[in-house]
């Protein structure tokens, strides 16, 4: 064979070659891109949805815990200011602190008072319940009822107190003191 003859047909097979990698190319890796590149932008897509609700659900997290805290808040202050009279809950505390403090009732009342009035159409109007309390204890006893009766965890206001001797003497050398006062104690 002759050098052109083959120079020829080394041409004709680099152009068949090339004809035949462009139709390879068209028919079988065109399309295969095409459909990875869709494939990426979908998962594209889903990972920024992804990270979407991700923060979507940080943020509903936080404002649940917002709202625990809040529910945390309520009753808190539902200790302090019970939403109802709850008279026994008030004599429990009141016993458990007379217990405490080592005095004992002499007279003991409750009174419940109509609702004071609201200032505003949002706030809600507290209630009242008077409890009249004599105690008869040591001096320091005494002393130390007042003092609790005072940062109890129900919001209450002393009105009147009476402080004196008690009139039959104790036993052994202490001398008795007897207490009489009325407390205002509050609820929703």
């Amino acid at each position: 064979m002759k050098n052109s003859t083959k120079r020829i047909l080394s041409i004709g097979f680099a152009a068949i070659f090339f004809i035949a990698t462009l139709a390879v190319y068209g028919n079988f890796i065109r399309p295969e891109m095409n459909a990875i590149q869709e494939r990426r932008s979908k998962v594209d897509a889903k990972q920024t949805l992804f990270e979407t609700q991700q923060v979507a659900v940080s943020q509903v997290e936080q404002v649940i815990s917002t709202f625990q805290n809040a529910n945390k808040f309520k009753e808190t202050v539902s200790l302090a200011i019970p939403e109802n009279p709850n008279v026994t809950d008030a004599l429990n505390q009141l016993q458990a602190i007379a217990r405490s403090n080592q005095v004992n009732f002499v007279k003991f009342s409750v009174k419940q008072n109509p609702p004071l009035a609201s200032k505003g159409l949002l706030v809600q109007s507290l209630s009242v319940l008077t409890l009249d309390l004599g105690v008869r204890g040591t001096y320091q006893g005494v002393k130390g009822f007042l003092r609790s009766v005072e940062t109890n965890v129900r919001v209450a206001n002393t009105k009147t107190v009476m402080f004196a001797p008690a009139k039959e003497a104790g036993q052994g050398s202490e001398e008795l003191y007897e207490l009489n006062l009325s407390v205002d104690i509050f609820y929703q």
